[in-house]
């Protein structure tokens, strides 16, 4: 398995003002098709409420 570095500034973000959160992998309206999961990990992400 060959590791990619997939920066913190680089991911997906959205803000719906009581909800942001940042997406590590493609997510509602961000699509990074070289970010689609990892196996059958397919949601990693940080969300302040």
């Amino acid at each position: 398995m060959t590791i990619r570095l997939h920066k913190s500034e680089d991911r997906g973000k959205s803000n719906h003002g009581w909800l942001d959160t940042r997406h590590s992998f493609s997510f509602a309206r961000w699509y990074e098709s070289d970010h689609m999961g990892i196996g059958s990990l397919r949601v990693l992400n940080q969300i302040v409420i």
